[in-house]
């Protein structure tokens, strides 16, 4: 039931999103387009910003976990395909005057990739400030192209995202040997 319930929910926000600007809906409208009472929101999330949460995991966190055996690239090509998908509602979102939940969403779902990639380190808590500003300046940037992509006004070539990804990748790969040979020295 819960679950009906929050999926009713995002489904009345998308509607109204699709029709009006994010900052233009509020709780009250939000309700009255889920057909439910006002009080029974609070009972699933804090906010709006909370439902957009929701969706993200929904429509992109789970999905992604789902495929741990992807490597950097197919993961990535992963991400731009479940945003792509859906880009129209991700590039209102991003679009709206606070895209900031989506970002901190993606920036969380791709800084443990990143550090897997770099430093082959789980934990990413145990990485020494250097890496960890390595790993933190790669995810927001990385962050940033994805939102870049979402954003623009025609779908991304996947081709050309490959290529792009791919010209990453033999820039980092050799610093990802030194990390490890420095480790093991």
């Amino acid at each position: 039931m819960c679950c009906n319930t929050k999926q009713k929910i995002a489904r009345a926000l998308r509607q109204l999103m699709s029709e009006r600007p994010l900052s233009k809906i509020t709780v009250q409208d939000l309700m009255e387009g889920a057909q439910m009472k006002r009080q029974s929101f609070y009972y699933h999330f804090q906010d709006i910003y909370d439902v957009l949460g929701w969706i993200c995991e929904k429509q992109l966190g789970q999905p992604l976990r789902e495929e741990p055996e992807l490597d950097f690239e197919e993961w990535c090509m992963r991400l731009v395909a479940l945003m792509e998908e859906d880009r129209a509602f991700y590039r209102r979102v991003f679009l709206a005057g606070n895209p900031e939940i989506v970002r901190e969403f993606c920036e969380g779902l791709v800084r443990p990739r990143v550090g897997r990639l770099l430093f082959q380190e789980e934990d990413l808590r145990q990485l020494p400030r250097r890496q960890g500003f390595v790993v933190d300046f790669c995810t927001r940037a990385l962050t940033s192209y994805f939102v870049e992509l979402c954003t623009a006004r025609k779908s991304a070539d996947r081709g050309e995202v490959r290529e792009c990804l791919r010209g990453l990748l033999e820039v980092l790969r050799p610093a990802e040997e030194a990390c490890l040979q420095s480790q093991a020295g």
